[in-house]
């Protein structure tokens, strides 16, 4: 039998008044949370941040919490802010039950009263542009440009039924619901940044994507393309060996495939490559040291860091906050995941933002890349129910 929105709702105990509960759902782990004994807010770059952790922690433990949580987010720019907090409630279970029949509510529908780009299809293809020719005179190999879609909907968003979607869409997704101060970042994130359970850690970086196809040839066509790609695996392989680079100063031993896999979404294909690796076990560093190493990747910033960084800041117009950052969750004995906060949709009542980013490489074309970025912003459009062309 089919699933329904009720079955979904049903495994993940969600009702109408928990607009304000944190939820990530991976292969391993549903954590749920809700309610705030501590807020940290500090940006995780900060002189203090792990004197602060340890505090917060330190402080749950005396009240009686064995091994207490933080959840929360992390922006894409660790000088800035995290939100980040110790639940009055939280349990850690067995994931959502992934057997569950896909399923599209069809009565789960939003329409579009208005929209706008930032930057404007015009004004993207000038800010790839610049990027190409900044390739030509310097060492930058990678600069990761992106463009938000401004929403007004016919309607306020049920977040709960809006997550059950989701969900049932994209079964294999990282799927996440983080309250924010006045808004909600909710999405199915395909990318794990890491994941650390003891002294075994994982990372899952995606880079090089391709759009799915509702036709079987040529959606296999697209794959095909995307396999036999040398732009698309010199974009990935920058990226996996920024991540090596970053670990291998902090790791006894490293697993990596030489060439990256496909993998698919409902609606992207992607190179995907699986690294683990293993910490010493004599003060082994936390989920956060981990996370100041190797964040922002080149899938989601550039090559080289700094460099791609800046140029982000200079040529895009919006404010990333916690796009392309991350989502997740730690416990006090370092352990936790953090997926990267992409496919995703940041909503308030009726208004929704969304986000989408593309890597720039010399050999990219300015309009693929702007369909790319429209390309992903399709699974966010899907689970609201929204019909119209709007990108």
């Amino acid at each position: 039998m089919d699933a329904t929105i009720q079955d979904y709702a049903s495994s993940l105990a969600l009702n109408q008044s928990q607009d304000d509960l944190f939820l990530f759902n991976s292969n391993f782990n549903l954590v749920r949370a809700n309610g705030i004994r501590q807020r940290l807010t500090i940006p995780v770059l900060a002189n203090t941040f792990h004197k602060e952790v340890q505090a917060v922690f330190k402080k749950e433990k005396a009240q009686g919490k064995s091994n207490p949580i933080l959840v929360g987010a992390i922006p894409f720019d660790m000088n800035q802010a995290a939100q980040l907090v110790v639940p009055e409630w939280f349990e850690i279970v067995k994931p959502l039950d992934r057997t569950l029949s896909s399923f599209v509510d069809k009565d789960f529908v939003h329409h579009v009263c208005e929209h706008s780009f930032a930057p404007s299809h015009v004004d993207f293809l000038d800010m790839i542009e610049q990027v190409l020719s900044i390739f030509e005179r310097g060492p930058l190999k990678k600069v990761v440009l992106s463009k938000i879609l401004k929403l007004t909907l016919d309607r306020n968003v049920d977040v709960p039924r809006l997550l059950a979607n989701i969900m049932a869409q994209n079964p294999s997704a990282y799927h996440f619901s983080v309250p924010l101060e006045n808004s909600i970042l909710i999405g199915a994130s395909p990318e794990l940044l890491i994941r650390k359970q003891g002294n075994k850690i994982f990372s899952n970086p995606l880079a090089g994507s391709a759009k799915r196809f509702g036709n079987a040839d040529a959606d296999r066509q697209a794959a095909k393309s995307l396999f036999n790609s040398a732009k698309d695996h010199y974009e990935h392989r920058l990226v996996v060996d920024a991540i090596l680079a970053s670990l291998l100063p902090v790791v006894e031993c490293l697993n990596v495939r030489e060439e990256p896999s496909l993998i698919s979404t409902p609606t992207m294909w992607h190179l995907s490559t699986d690294i683990e690796a293993t910490l010493p076990t004599v003060n082994p560093p936390s989920v956060f040291d981990l996370i100041k190493q190797i964040h922002p990747t080149p899938a989601m910033c550039g090559t080289p860091t700094l460099q791609a960084q800046r140029h982000i800041e200079a040529l895009e117009p919006h404010q990333r906050g916690f796009f392309s950052g991350l989502v997740g969750w730690c416990d006090a004995e370092g352990n936790g995941e953090w997926a990267i906060a992409i496919r995703c949709a940041e909503v308030s009542e009726n208004k929704v933002t969304l986000f989408a980013g593309a890597g720039v490489v010399p050999d990219s074309n300015p309009e693929s890349e702007w369909l790319e970025t429209s390309a992903k912003m399709r699974t966010m459009l899907n689970a609201f129910g929204i019909k119209e062309d709007v990108i």
